[in-house]
């Protein structure tokens, strides 16, 4: 009985197993059924019937518009196709690959590599033409497809190019303003939930913000597209013209600081910013520094006017054209004997300048070339923008302050060397430049506006005057700038050639020049001030040739689009209206004594002669101050004054006794100290006719 039971108990037991088995064998093969059906016959629908996934989605504002002054864009966004790929979804890769590489413009072996169906996703070309983008889809390639994004567009071309710089692929400004207000015109990304599909659609899920936050804020700038337009067009002839490697060029409103051109040649595109070099892309007038030339001299001029120790009528010694400073020699384009101080800026005499410059001494005319803006940033706030170098005064060595007296040893830029001519136009007020006008949101309303700012008053208005007077001189008969003049106004302006310093030899090098005219119109109301350079022009490198004609064509567009009108007759500069005014009372040339050392380079002898101590009275004779003098210039005076000189040491005089102002008695001793002029080992060695030549 035990033993049928225990048979019964194992039949039972292998019943179960085996109906559990077949279970188990039929729940399997539904399983993998099921999976075959999913993943062979149902996919397609399943994909498309697909359960969306929540998440957050991120959304970049369309860029904002940069515009000129006037409202024309100069930047803007616009909708372009991208073509893109799942390289998983195409049937015949290497079909595909044949198919589009002559539509792509692509190599086909690169774009084989491209389609490696290992990867989901592959863009195959971003912000493509239209036609480009239809004849890519018109193959109906599975796994193809198309997405419109946002490109920038620059719808002026090469129009201020360098000033905009340009945005990359993903919208990034990488250059010029575009970079400068990333923020601004980028405007804020914007995150909200929502739902993607299988396909890559986006829904959403919860109310989207206003329209507004997704664009960003809009630009207008201080530049005007006709005059920037002229600008570049006129700097590019002049640098075909004359051969030259470069040119910049510079137009300032003198009473708000805003600028109206800013131009560089050679230009670029930022259309096709990949087709340039990293060089193209500088902003120039900014970027670049060089030695401004006799530009300055007018600045001099004012500074010397302000401190009172220089009127217009003063009158110089020109030395003949040529004077030495230790070993070194600093000449004159032309010869001149005596000048006044506004023929001084006429002619351009770099040797009457540094006299005029040692009126005031080292320490005060570095001290208003600071005032002027020079060794510092403007504050445009633009990237790259340099400062400029100064050295303080106690590195000048005589020979650095002869060379900056008329614009060599010290570097500038462009908007620097304008804007510090823009502030004699403007009264002797410095203003700050400015390239911005004002920022915009999407419903026009002003979110930051710039209003010009005065940064200091240099000189006081009379003296921006007189040293507009003297500068409207250039541009008239006997000046240096007769190509600027223009009929029915009068310009105001100085031409600069002042030589450049071969990075190689680190010398100045007689066949590399920066040729320049900077001036400003109407010189009796001036409103706008223009400052044209060109960067090594060959053959000729003077100023009022290579420069002066570009500015001409630069204030004449001004002119028309800006509505000036010319001052009344009655009004206008003339020479000889300039000369008597500025001559109350005539000063006569100062005669040289005979056989005198050709060394003399300051105002030694003319003080002597001219000093009214120098007089006799009843109780003796004034002694005159002879500090400054050479050794042989003091001897000579000393001689003519009937006194005997006792001399200590060499170089120039540095005190003596009498003093200044004590009488004396014809006959007696006068002690002279001397000491050596300061070591000039600081500049760099320039040839007997190098800076000299600087006109």
């Amino acid at each position: 009985m035990s033993s049928w039971n225990d048979r019964e108990h194992s039949k039972w037991i292998r019943w179960r197993m085996t109906a559990i088995t077949c279970l188990l064998t039929l729940a399997l093969c539904a399983v993998i059924g099921r999976v075959y059906y999913l993943q062979a016959v149902a996919q397609q629908d399943l994909l498309e019937r697909q359960t969306t996934v929540e998440r957050e989605i991120t959304f970049k504002p369309r860029r904002g518009s940069i515009l000129d002054r006037n409202g024309t864009e100069l930047a803007v966004t616009v909708k372009a196709p991208s073509l893109h790929v799942r390289p998983r979804d195409i049937e015949d890769r290497a079909a595909a690959a044949d198919k589009l590489a002559p539509l792509l413009e692509m190599d086909r072996d690169a774009l084989f590599k491209k389609l490696d169906p290992k990867k989901s996703f592959v863009w195959l070309q971003r912000q493509v033409h239209p036609e480009k983008a239809a004849a890519v889809m018109a193959l109906k390639i599975r796994g193809v497809g198309v997405t419109s994004e946002h490109k920038r567009f620059y719808p002026q071309q090469d129009l201020a190019g360098q000033i905009l710089g340009f945005v990359g692929v993903d919208g990034n400004g990488l250059e010029g303003l575009e970079r400068a207000f990333e923020s601004q015109l980028a405007g804020d990304k914007t995150r909200i939930k929502g739902q993607r599909d299988a396909r890559g659609r986006m829904i959403l899920t919860e109310e989207a913000p206003k329209f507004e936050t997704f664009e960003g804020a809009t630009l207008e700038l201080t530049i005007d597209e006709r005059i920037q337009r002229v600008a570049q067009d006129a700097l590019a002839e002049q640098v075909e013209k004359h051969k030259a490697k470069g040119g910049w060029a510079v137009a300032i409103d003198v009473q708000t600081g805003e600028i109206l051109a800013l131009a560089n040649t050679p230009s670029f595109d930022p259309n096709r910013f990949r087709e340039h070099t990293s060089k193209d892309w500088r902003l120039r007038p900014v970027t670049d520094t060089f030695e401004p030339g006799s530009v300055v001299k007018p600045l001099v001029l004012a500074a010397a006017m302000q401190e009172k120790t220089v009127s217009l009528d003063s009158r110089f010694d020109c030395e003949g054209g040529r004077i030495k400073i230790g070993r070194y020699s600093i000449r004159d384009s032309h010869a001149h004997d005596m000048l006044t101080a506004a023929e001084v800026v006429q002619v351009s005499s770099n040797i009457c300048a540094y006299k005029m410059a040692q009126t005031i001494g080292k320490d005060k005319l570095y001290s208003y070339l600071k005032d002027f803006g020079f060794g510092s940033r403007t504050g445009l706030g633009l990237r790259g923008e340099q400062p400029g170098l100064v050295w303080p005064a106690s590195k000048w060595a005589e020979v650095s302050f002869a060379n900056i007296a008329f614009g060599q040893g010290f570097t500038a830029t462009p908007v620097q060397i304008t804007n510090s001519i823009a502030a004699i136009a403007n009264d002797g007020m410095l203003m700050e430049p400015k390239l911005v006008r004002r920022v915009i949101d999407r419903d026009g309303q002003v979110i930051r506006e710039s209003s010009p700012r005065l940064i200091r008053r240099i000189v006081n208005p009379e003296v921006a005057r007189q040293a507009a007077q003297a500068m409207a001189l250039v541009t008239m008969e006997g000046g240096t700038a007769k190509n600027a003049a223009m009929e029915h106004f009068t310009v105001a302006g100085k031409t600069g050639t002042a030589q450049k310093v071969n990075p190689k030899t680190r010398r100045y090098d007689p066949d590399m020049w920066i040729a320049s005219f900077v001036g400003f119109l109407p010189a009796e109301r001036p409103e706008i001030a223009i400052g044209v350079m060109i960067d090594e022009p060959h053959p000729i490198h003077y100023g009022g040739v290579v420069a002066a004609p570009a500015f001409t064509k630069i204030a004449r567009e001004a002119i028309a689009v800006r509505g000036i009108l010319p001052p009344p007759p009655e009004e206008r500069f003339h020479a000889d209206r300039i000369a008597s005014e500025s001559a109350k009372a005539p000063v006569k040339p100062v005669p040289q004594p005979e056989n005198e050392d050709e060394d003399v380079m300051d105002l030694g002898v003319a003080r002597v002669l001219h000093d009214p101590r120098s007089r006799r009275t009843d109780q003796g004779t004034v002694m005159p101050d002879l500090r400054g003098l050479t050794a042989r210039q003091a001897i000579l005076q000393a001689r003519r004054l009937g006194v005997l000189p006792e001399v200590h040491g060499w170089g120039r005089v540095v005190s003596q006794r009498p003093e200044p102002g004590m009488f004396y008695q014809e006959g007696a001793e006068i002690e002279l100290e001397l000491l050596p002029a300061s070591d000039s080992s600081l500049v760099a060695s320039e040839p007997s006719n190098g800076p000299g030549s600087s006109k």
